[in-house]
C-alpha cells in the first residue's frame, strides 16, 4: 500500500545539480538547481534546466538557486523544487508520500537543518532521514559497511562546498565543511578574464572554459589547450570573443584550487594518531562535480604527501549510496498517530 503512495526517493540537493533515486528506477533526475521567476508576479515559470535557458535572455525573469552550500537558502523555493520533482517522477500529482532520504554537509547548523526539514515535509516526504555526503558517498561507491575497520577518506567537491569525512567501524570518525568549491572557479575564470582582457564572460561560458580546457598548474606533459569564449566588452559594449588557453585557466584557478587542497588538509588534522597512521595506505577518494579537474590528484598529492584518486561515477555516488539507506529500514513505517515526524540523521552505515 506505501508503494501506491511513492516508492523509496535519495535527493541529492547540490548547490548546482540537485540528483534524485528513485527505488527499482535508478537515478531519474539531474536538473540544475534553478528556479526562474518572474519579476512582474513572483511566480514561478520554470526550474532546471528551461531555467537556465532563460537566464540573461528574458528581463521579466530572475534565476533563483533555493540551495546554497547544501542546504536551502530560500525555503519555500526549495520546498518548490523538491515538491515539483517528486511528484513529476512519481506520476503523481498530490499524492506522492515517498519516503525520503536526503544527502546534508556534515557541518551542516541546526538553522539549515530545521529549513530542510520544513521544506522536506512540506514537499509529501512522509519520513526523512539525512545522511552526510561522505558517508552517502562512500556507501554509493561500495567502500565502506558497517563493522569494518578499515579507514575511508572521501573528499567530496561540490559547487559551494567542500565537504572532507573519515569513515572507521561503519561511524563517521571526523569532518570538516569549507565554503569553498567549484563556483569559485568558475568567479576566478571570470575575474580575470574581466582584469586582463577587458572583457565581461558569463559564469556558464567561464563553467565550459574549465571543463575544456582547465588543469591544475604545472601542467607537466599534459598539452596546452586552447578555447573560445565570447563575452561583452566592457569598454565598447560589443560582443567579442577571446581565446584562453590551458595556461590562463590554471593561473586564474590557482588560489580557489589551493583553498580546496588546505580544506582537505583541515579535513585530515582531526584524525587520532591511531587513524592518521592508516591514511598513509588508503588516501583520499575525490568525489563531487570537482573532482575530475586535471592535476588535482597530484597537487593534493603533493600537498598532504597522501595519495589521491577520482571515485567512480563521481557526480552520482552520493544520491547512490543514499539510495541504499532505506534498504536497512525493510518495510517500516511511521505510525498514523504521529502527528509531527521528526527526521533521523544517519551518522553510521546501515546493515544491509
Amino acid at each position: 500500500m506505501w508503494d501506491f503512495a511513492g516508492r523509496d526517493t535519495a535527493i541529492d540537493l547540490g548547490s548546482a545539480t540537485v540528483r534524485m533515486h528513485v527505488r527499482d528506477r535508478g537515478v531519474v533526475c539531474r536538473e540544475p538547481s534553478l528556479l526562474a521567476r518572474s519579476r512582474h508576479n513572483g511566480r514561478i515559470l520554470a526550474l532546471g534546466a528551461p531555467a537556465q535557458e532563460m537566464a540573461g535572455r528574458n528581463p521579466d525573469i530572475t534565476l533563483v538557486r533555493p540551495i546554497r552550500e547544501g542546504a536551502p537558502a530560500e525555503t519555500d523555493e526549495a520546498e518548490y523544487l523538491m515538491r515539483h520533482l517528486v511528484r513529476r517522477h512519481h506520476r503523481r500529482h498530490y499524492t506522492a508520500r515517498p519516503r525520503l532520504v536526503v544527502t546534508v554537509p556534515s557541518g551542516m547548523s541546526s538553522v539549515h537543518y530545521r529549513a530542510l526539514q520544513f521544506s522536506a515535509f512540506q514537499a509529501g516526504a512522509r519520513r526523512l532521514t539525512l545522511v552526510p555526503t561522505p558517508i552517502a558517498a562512500a556507501i554509493g561507491m561500495g567502500m565502506t559497511s558497517s563493522g569494518r575497520s578499515e579507514v575511508t577518506v572521501i573528499a567530496d567537491i561540490g559547487a559551494d562546498i567542500t565537504d572532507v569525512g573519515v569513515i572507521a567501524f561503519g561511524g563517521l570518525v571526523t569532518s570538516h565543511t569549507a565554503p569553498i568549491g567549484g563556483s569559485a572557479l568558475d568567479r576566478a575564470i571570470v575575474a580575470l578574464v574581466r582584469r586582463e582582457h577587458g572583457v565581461a564572460v558569463s559564469l556558464s561560458a567561464a563553467e565550459a572554459a574549465k571543463l575544456e580546457v582547465g588543469a591544475v598548474p604545472p601542467l607537466g606533459r599534459h598539452p596546452v589547450r586552447q578555447t573560445v569564449v565570447h563575452g561583452r566588452d566592457v569598454a565598447t559594449g560589443m560582443p567579442r570573443g577571446i581565446v584562453l588557453t590551458t595556461v590562463d585557466v590554471g593561473r586564474a584557478i590557482a588560489r580557489p584550487v589551493a583553498e580546496i587542497v588546505d580544506a582537505i588538509r583541515a579535513g585530515l588534522a582531526g584524525c587520532s594518531p591511531e587513524i592518521s597512521g592508516d591514511l598513509l595506505s588508503v588516501g583520499v577518494t575525490l568525489t563531487g562535480g570537482c573532482a575530475r579537474l586535471p592535476g588535482l590528484e597530484r597537487l593534493i598529492r603533493d600537498r598532504t604527501g597522501l595519495g589521491a584518486r577520482v571515485g567512480d561515477d563521481t557526480g552520482d555516488a552520493a544520491v547512490l549510496g543514499a539510495g541504499e539507506v532505506l534498504r536497512s529500514a525493510g518495510s517500516q513505517e511511521p505510525s498514523a498517530r504521529a502527528g509531527s515526524p521528526r527526521p533521523y540523521l544517519l551518522t553510521t552505515v546501515p546493515e544491509y
